[in-house]
């Protein structure tokens, strides 16, 4: 639960530029009185409320969160939309980056809701770039939209929808419902035409404490218990009393049953890091040596991974670990967690796989409240195609796959063939195509795509320690090969994103020093290539999958879409902001065959009937 330290509200209702007729307002100073009222009860007891008229940025607080809510006019320019402030003199033009950046400190990012109160309110959102990337933006219309002011009210239909859903008795509001509540309301309404209300989530929920009057009496209570026990018992008593309620409140006792795993494992380390997404930050936080078969301790109550590490008498490896979402608060429920390994004979059956526990977590780019109940395993890492080549060609042999339906195979028939019989010119010249039709491609289609051969085998063979390419029908074979199958799109989301809603294996922004996705080669450079499976060996998700998103992409069963063959991760041609951990990739007939996808089999429950 958190409380607003600061609400700004900003006036953008300066004189437009000649010729640029604009709807009238209502009064600023009303409107700022209707926002006032709707946010007040969510200030902390030291929070303010501040208006801006004259140009200038805002100054954050320095802990807690911020309400920035921008009221006015906004026009749509040739480089986009544009506002106007006024000031001293005259009138303040502005466009898009310069406004967001005077109202989204750069220090204060994380903890500041923007609330753009204006016409084309959407459109504003492709200029949030870092570091002006506030963690909830709100945007009351869609980009070709004017936002609906009620003059006879002296207020915006937002700040009205606002005020109503926001008031209450309620201790807590989870902010980011109720802002879907209000999108929902207001493009519903019979009375006046709908308007789009839209948001932009940046960062973790966002849950309000109400400040009532109730709360105020506990309060006053326990400054008097507080006052008492300072009397008897002394200064140092008393604080020490505080200080551990604080640690209680903020942090949760995590048991963890080994569930054997001395039996078959040595060198056991329990590794537990403090996430933070929207900065990519992982900080470990507790590193020790387990010889127990349960362990206790004590975590922070907050974006949590907790690993545990050994070394394997068969010298594979494993990825076992727990995603936590931890809350703050005094609920006991809350406060004594007990996570369960598998068995050891069960982690013993699974080398170099990850255990995907079952748990809550947030799916698909609008960040839908997901959970999961079927745990299962996945494996750390894609085969490589010198692990793959002896698999592929024992399958054929068997007559389950035939060569021209596996891209590993064909690819050595048709290079071999081609270098035998001197035409090794025919590489360059399919690389040169591929990227030019790659280019045109990128060009007419409204779907994301990417370059590949134009016939398989003239392009450069993929490496050795390179994920193993494969079509769907023999990634389906090499699963069933090792008696497992493909997973589902939710299954490799949850595996490769975690429970926090994370964009990125890494956290909300993206790293080409993480994955293998360069996006465009610039003049003179090598054209883009997979690259060795270890490429960036210590890059994980947080349930410990490594080669994620970018350089092959992963076959996945599509669980929660209409189209069957389908893959996941993304590859090295895409841009770097499709390479993302949620994104399904629908694959062609026509291109079935020069994609660079690759396997990552499932070990556990068989794939859930299609809804």
């Amino acid at each position: 639960m958190e409380k607003l330290r600061r609400i700004v509200f900003v006036s953008l209702t300066g004189d437009p530029p000649v010729g640029q007729a604009l709807d009238p307002l209502p009064d600023p100073q009303a409107v700022a009185e209707v926002v006032r009222t709707a946010f007040s009860p969510f200030l902390a007891e030291d929070g303010g409320f501040e208006v801006l008229y004259e140009g200038g940025s805002v100054v954050p607080p320095q802990a807690g969160l911020i309400v920035v809510y921008a009221f006015g006019h906004a026009w749509l320019g040739p480089e986009g939309p544009q506002t106007s402030s006024r000031t001293g003199d005259g009138a303040l033009l502005e466009d898009a980056r310069n406004l967001l950046a005077r109202l989204v400190p750069a220090t204060a990012a994380d903890r500041t809701i923007l609330i753009l109160d204006c016409c084309h309110a959407s459109a504003f959102d492709r200029f949030i770039t870092p570091p002006h990337v506030p963690r909830l933006a709100v945007y009351a219309s869609g980009a070709e939209e004017k936002a609906i002011t009620l003059t006879g009210e002296q207020a915006s239909r937002l700040s009205l929808a606002f005020s109503e859903k926001l008031a209450g008795k309620g201790g807590t509001v989870d902010f980011v419902r109720k802002v879907g509540e209000i999108a929902e309301a207001l493009d519903a309404d019979g009375v006046l035409r709908g308007q789009a209300v839209s948001y932009r989530m940046n960062g973790s929920m966002i849950i309000l404490g109400r400040s009532e009057v109730k709360a105020g009496r506990r309060r006053e209570r326990t400054v008097a218990v507080i006052r008492n026990v300072l009397l008897v018992a002394g200064a140092v008593v008393a604080g020490a009393l505080i200080t551990l309620a604080w640690y209680y409140r903020t942090h949760a006792l995590i048991e963890i049953d080994l569930a054997g795993l001395t039996e078959i494992a040595e060198g056991i380390r329990l590794v537990a890091s403090e996430e933070d997404p929207p900065r990519n930050g992982s900080r470990i936080i507790v590193d020790q040596a387990v010889a127990a078969s349960r362990v206790r301790l004590w975590l922070p109550a907050s974006d949590v991974i907790v690993r545990i590490k050994a070394g394997y008498k068969d010298n594979a490896e494993r990825a076992l670990g727990f995603h936590l979402n931890l809350q703050p608060g005094f609920a006991p429920e809350a406060k004594a967690i007990t996570l369960t390994l598998p068995s050891a004979e069960e982690v013993r059956a699974h080398p170099r796989m990850a255990f995907i526990p079952a748990a809550g977590w947030f799916h698909g780019r609008e960040r839908e409240a997901r959970t999961s109940t079927r745990p299962f395993w996945i494996d750390i890492q894609p085969p490589t195609v010198a692990e793959y080549l002896e698999i592929a060609e024992g399958l054929m042999e068997e007559g389950k796959l035939q060569r021209e339906d596996s891209y590993i195979l064909t690819a050595r028939q048709v290079s071999s063939a081609v270098d035998n019989v001197g035409l090794g010119q025919l590489k360059t010249l399919n690389k040169d195509l591929g990227a030019i039709l790659g280019v045109i491609e990128a060009a007419n289609s409204p779907e994301v795509t990417a370059p590949g051969d134009i016939a398989v085998g003239l392009g450069d063979l993929p490496c050795d320690t390179c994920p193993a390419p494969m079509t769907r029908q023999e990634a389906e074979l090499y699963c069933a090969s090792r008696h497992m199958r493909l997973p589902t799109d939710l299954e490799w989301e949850l595996a490769v994103r975690g429970v926090d809603g994370r964009v990125y294996p890494w956290g909300n922004q993206f790293d080409e020093q993480r994955a293998n996705v360069p996006g465009l080669p610039g003049k003179g450079d090598p054209s883009p290539a997979l690259k060795p499976v270890a490429a960036y060996p210590d890059e994980r998700s947080p349930f410990g999958l490594r080669d994620t998103v970018g350089n092959a992409g992963d076959w996945v069963v599509n669980e929660s879409g209409p189209y069957e063959r389908v893959y996941m991760g993304a590859t090295y041609s895409f841009n770097q902001e499709d390479a993302t951990a949620f994104r399904l990739l629908p694959v062609t007939d026509e291109d079935s065959l020069v994609r660079e996808i690759t396997a990552r089999c499932v070990a556990g429950n068989p794939v859930p009937a299609r809804r």
